[in-house]
């Protein structure tokens, strides 16, 4: 007669339990940081340009002041946005959350739209405008 195989539970090894960890908050974190320093850079670029028509004095002239006042109209559009990740990140609020979502799906075309009026002022300045 055979004999029976007797099987040690778990191999004679103890087992832990995995940590569950949800990247979900640091993917959040991630790409809220990324968009930041996105708009922190356009932010940088726009600022100069107002500086240029400043320095330039063409700011008085009815092409500059245009000029002026979208650069400052996109430059205060993309401060809103640098405020409203810096509270998306210190609070978890749902409403602002959806705003957030909200502001990350029109993220490329601002962005786009204020680099692209960033160069027409700095083509004005530089005297190559097309107008």
């Amino acid at each position: 007669m055979a004999k029976p195989i007797r099987h040690a539970r778990n191999g004679g090894r103890r087992r832990t339990r995995g940590t569950v960890v949800d990247l979900s908050f640091v993917r959040e974190e991630r790409r809220r940081e990324l968009a930041e320093r996105r708009v922190r850079s356009v932010m940088d670029g726009n600022r100069a340009a107002l500086t240029r028509l400043f320095a330039s004095g063409l700011i008085f002239t009815q092409k500059g002041s245009r000029a002026g006042r979208e650069l400052l109209r996109e430059h205060q559009t993309l401060q809103k946005l640098v405020d409203l990740f810096a509270r998306l990140g210190e609070a978890r609020d749902t409403a602002l959350h959806s705003r957030a979502e909200e502001a990350f799906a029109r993220l490329d075309a601002q962005l786009a739209r204020t680099a692209q009026l960033t160069a027409r002022a700095g083509e004005f300045v530089s005297g190559r405008s097309r107008d």
